[in-house]
């Protein structure tokens, strides 16, 4: 004897979500990889974002952390290697300004850039400190020659005592003219 399972549209429509999040998953790593990005015309670029995390080890205070940073750099063609000059705002522990030069490398035949960055920062009142040595590793995505839409992940290490370790995510578009 032979059965046969009938599924109903509702069980169809409540899988439909997962379906496409798993077909985005899947097709988002290959856009990123087939784009090859590479410098614009002038080899100028700007990378826009909103981050958040926190700190680990925070003896006092709150260890939020959540800013938006824009990052103006110049792409070395043929090299895969981008300088950045980045400033932020930050909204959490407490509103402060930073800076964050830095360099992003492409990484050769891989969807993946991973960043280095020294941050200066005003956080807690204090000034404008040295808090943090960043590496950070990121995606993106170029839906055209001059914008894309990326992810990022930081960690790294605090360079004054009173700073946490940071762990930090943002995501953010990328504009290259």
């Amino acid at each position: 004897m032979r059965t046969s399972t009938v599924r109903s549209p509702r069980a169809a429509a409540a899988r439909a979500p997962f379906a496409i999040a798993l077909a985005l998953a899947c097709a988002l790593p290959a856009a990123a990889a087939a784009a090859e990005p590479g410098p614009g015309p002038s080899g100028f670029s700007v990378l826009a974002s909103l981050g958040g995390g926190g700190e680990l080890g925070l003896d006092h205070g709150q260890a939020g952390v959540m800013e938006i940073e824009a990052v103006p750099g110049v792409e070395l063609a043929g090299t895969g290697l981008r300088l950045e000059a980045g400033v932020t705002l930050g909204l959490e522990p407490d509103t402060h300004f930073g800076f964050r030069p830095g360099a992003r490398y492409q990484l050769p035949r891989l969807p993946f850039q991973v960043r280095v960055a020294f941050d200066a920062s005003n956080s807690r009142g204090d000034g404008m400190r040295w808090r943090w040595l960043l590496v950070g590793l990121s995606t993106e995505v170029r839906l055209t020659g001059a914008f894309g839409l990326f992810a990022e992940a930081d960690t790294g290490a605090p360079l004054a005592g009173r700073y946490g370790l940071p762990l930090l995510v943002r995501g953010g578009a990328s504009f290259r003219f």
